[in-house]
């Protein structure tokens, strides 16, 4: 059960009895490593199981009462379906409907028509139509309506006839407060959904009575498409009205418009010649087309012809009088001159060019033949020279034939331009006379357009006005509900346990969390640093033996001396796993004094002291038990004196002690109290005999208790006295075991450090806070003392093995006669079985 890595951390002791390695300060103590430890998690669920039990039932039972306690609910399921476009008989392209149509197919319709579905007007129109305000509401909200006598009914609280009158003059309806809060009430139970990615939306209507949902679902659905239809025709009505009397406003000024063209036509005919007939209406339009239109055609035709003449010739003078500027800029570079298009496109500068290329041609030709001396060559050379000569006097002629065009071209202009203003002073002329003819005529043509435009939607108002249709259409129909949507039975009961599992877990993970106790053997190591030498589970009644009754009337049925008590026990064999530990921790000679002590109080030192010391004497060695815990002895009650079994308060010892020791009142050879063999011994003297068992022999325990109380044993302890006493029992025992006071309680426990050699810390497992072993580990430290380990005490065995020693196995070996009465009993039987034979 030792961890052989931590052992062999333990460092080596020093003859005075103080570790040669420094211990640790107080502020280096080892912390397990951030994170869930889920080990430690299981065993503490293991351990409070029940608390997540009771939480469980605890969840169950409330989804039940929640259950017995929620009224049913039914759901009634509606399903509607939005068109792209509305329907209609007649087929137009008017901008309104085409924003209609688009408007219907974005996600903004859809969402529009979930919300209407809830609207607080339709659903009192839904409370109207259906007349769930007769009952005062009772079968809407669920509640029964008391039967026997019908007088006792709420009546329909129905409007007047003076209110209906008005609500019809004004085209509202008003509705009665009992509707009002109907409908409000109403609002809770609809829930209108859209579809992801379709054109459907889901009507749920949610009620206690399953024909009521029903009904409501089919209701509302069928209310809105019905209000949708009489507010269109509620539209179209009041539209056609309108155009009605519009029609015969724009009737009689388009009447008025043409009488006043025609008037106008007849007083001045002139006012047709720029094209005035054109733009007349009605009878009007065939004369003015056939008169007037040719005359007011020519005039135009005429004026613009002359406009096009006039921008000709100034584009032609403007070009040649560039060019002009750049022959006078080439002077007589005959190349430059050329590159001009007036003088390369004229007739005589394109013969001579021709002649230059041909004689060039020749000269090519000759040179292929002949060289530049030959009669042949120079006559070539010559007609070339000759030929240039020409093309440059053609060259040069040309400027002051491109002046006269110029000239020429200047003249045309001038003439151009005043022909063109005697037209336009004529089409002046005329156009004065024709502007209010124009005026006229354009306004009779906006009358006749406004006029057609309203014949026409006053047909197609007509006819779609008592069409009922709409783009909202229900295409399924709500069936009766048979079920119950809320509450849900298994959704209910599933939370209910889910919420007290968690809350059952979150409690243990709690209290896991707020525990700063030591509760496993890691957890010891992890935040001390120091190895845990053994693991002491908890003892109880069924860790006894029939031997302990059988000695019961002479040491009593306590279970502290458990190693003999109950050698099969775990707990017993904790301790030899103790003893074996702390023999390999050095050398006999520097590890014979052995000390216990512990943080607080209750802790299980004097347990562990007295069994480690009769684990000892079971070993064959001469043992010396000193009871250290001057201001609280225990060593007399748990080997049961008689001296102090004797006195009525058994919590002070008559017979001589420690303390009279140390004031000199009695020698260690006289105080100490030796135990008898019989109740040291695992095996008893008849089976060792008769089964022929090797046992240790020559062990011996003495135990020196505390004797009598002194006021002052600190300052007794400060004195020489103490380290003698503990150098005389080293002479005379091969090993001293010293039982301390608790180290944080009082000071007697570090007074007694210079003196001993092996120091082992106990901890109580579930109890001992860790803080509190961290101030006696560096109240030791600051002695110069590093413990040599720990000793893990009352482990609850509830937990399982792996909870304190996950390596250990309990009860091996158990009923095979180890450390056991059952081996005596075989004995006897063997020894029967031999006499028989």
């Amino acid at each position: 059960m030792i961890n052989p890595s931590s052992s062999a951390t333990t460092a080596t002791v020093s003859p005075n009895g103080n570790d040669a390695a420094l211990p640790r300060l107080p502020g280096q103590f080892a912390e397990p490593k951030g994170g869930f430890d889920f080990r430690q998690f299981w065993h503490s669920l293991v351990e409070k199981i029940w608390i997540v039990a009771l939480c469980t039932l605890t969840g169950l039972f409330l989804a039940l009462g929640y259950l017995a306690r929620t009224p049913k609910l039914y759901q009634g399921h509606t399903v509607l379906e939005v068109e792209f476009q509305e329907p209609t008989v007649v087929s137009t392209e008017e901008s309104a409907l085409r924003m209609r149509s688009t408007f219907l197919a974005s996600q903004e319709a859809m969402r529009t028509i979930e919300q209407n579905l809830t609207n607080q007007t339709l659903l009192t129109r839904v409370i109207r139509s259906e007349g769930l305000a007769e009952d005062g509401g009772r079968a809407l909200l669920g509640q029964n309506i008391a039967s026997g006598d019908p007088s006792k009914t709420t009546p329909r609280p129905g409007a007047s006839p003076i209110q209906n009158k008005i609500d019809d003059a004004i085209g509202v309806t008003t509705f009665t407060p009992l509707e009002e809060a109907l409908s409000r009430a109403l609002t809770g139970m609809v829930k209108p959904l859209v579809r992801r990615g379709t054109r459907l939306i889901d009507l749920y209507v949610t009620n206690r009575d399953p024909a009521m949902a029903q009904r409501l679902a089919e209701s509302i659905g069928r209310e809105y498409i019905r209000n949708s239809i009489e507010r269109r025709a509620s539209f179209s009505q009041d539209a056609l009205r309108y155009l009605l009397e519009e029609e015969e406003r724009l009737k009689l000024n388009l009447q008025k418009s043409e009488a006043a063209v025609a008037e106008y036509k007849a007083k001045t005919p002139d006012a047709l010649q720029l094209g005035g007939g054109t733009a007349a209406t009605g009878s009007q339009a065939g004369s003015g087309a056939g008169a007037g239109g040719p005359r007011g055609g020519l005039v135009e035709d005429k004026l613009q012809e002359l406009n096009s003449k006039l921008t000709a010739a100034k584009a032609d003078r403007l070009r040649l009088e560039g060019e002009l500027k750049q022959i006078e800029q080439a002077g007589e570079n005959i190349d430059a001159l050329l590159a001009i298009p007036s003088i390369s496109a004229a007739a005589l500068v394109n013969e001579a060019q021709r002649n230059l290329t041909q004689v060039e041609a020749e000269i090519a030709t000759l040179t292929l033949r002949y060289k530049e001396k030959h009669p042949k060559m120079m006559a070539a050379q010559a007609a070339q020279a000759e030929a240039k000569e020409k093309l440059r006097r053609a060259v040069m002629a040309q400027p002051p034939i491109l002046r006269n065009a110029i000239e020429q071209t200047k003249a045309t202009e001038a003439s151009l331009q005043g022909a063109l203003q005697d037209q336009q002073g004529v089409a002046v002329a005329l156009n004065r006379a024709a502007i209010g003819y124009q005026e006229l005529a354009r306004q009779a043509e906006t009358d006749r357009v406004l006029y057609e435009s309203v014949l026409r939607q006053i047909k197609e108002t007509s006819l779609t006005k008592d069409v009922k249709t709409n783009a909202v259409s229900v295409i399924e129909h709500s069936p009766l509900p048979r079920t119950p949507i809320s509450p849900s039975p298994t959704k209910a009961i599933a939370l209910g346990l889910l919420g007290g599992l968690v809350a059952g877990l979150a409690f243990v993970l709690g209290a896991d969390t707020l525990d700063r106790s030591i509760k496993t053997v890691d957890q010891a190591e992890a935040a001390f640093g120091l190895p845990v030498f053994a693991a002491v589970p908890e003892t109880g009644e069924e860790g006894k033996v029939p031997r302990l009754k059988r000695r019961s009337r002479h040491f009593g049925g306590s279970n502290y001396r458990i190693v003999v008590e109950a050698p099969d026990d775990p707990a017993a064999e904790a301790f030899r796993n103790l003893r074996a530990a702390l023999s390999l921790l050095g050398p006999e000679v520097e590890r014979k004094i052995s000390l216990f002590t512990s943080a607080l109080p209750n802790e299980g030192k004097s347990f562990t002291s007295a069994n480690y010391s009769l684990a000892l004497a079971q070993q064959g060695y001469r043992v010396l038990l000193i009871d250290g815990d001057l201001r609280r002895p225990n060593m007399h009650k748990i080997f049961h004196f008689p001296e102090a079994m004797k006195r009525n308060n058994s919590e002070e010892d008559s017979a001589p002690g420690v303390m009279d020791c140390l004031v000199g009142e009695a020698d260690l050879s006289s105080a100490a109290r030796p135990i008898p063999a019989g109740e040291i011994d695992i095996v008893t003297d008849k089976v060792a005999v008769a089964g022929n068992i090797l046992t240790a022999t020559g062990g011996q325990l003495s135990v020196l208790a505390g004797g009598r109380r002194a006021p002052n044993p600190a300052e007794i302890l400060a004195g020489p006295f103490f380290g003698q006493l503990v150098t005389e029992a080293a002479r005379l025992f091969d090993r001293v075991v010293i039982d301390s006071a608790p180290i944080l309680a009082v000071s007697d426990t570090l007074l007694m450090m210079p003196y001993v050699q092996t120091v082992c810390v106990v901890l109580r497992a579930g109890k001992t806070p860790r803080q509190a072993v961290r101030r006696a580990i560096s109240l030791l430290a600051s002695s110069g003392i590093r413990p040599a380990g720990l000793v893990l005490n009352r482990l609850h065995r509830g937990r399982g093995v792996g909870y304190y020693y996950y390596y250990a196995s309990h009860g091996y070996g158990a009923g095979e006669g180890s450390y056991s009465v059952s081996y005596d009993r075989r004995s006897n039987s063997d020894r029967k079985d031999n006499g028989a034979s």
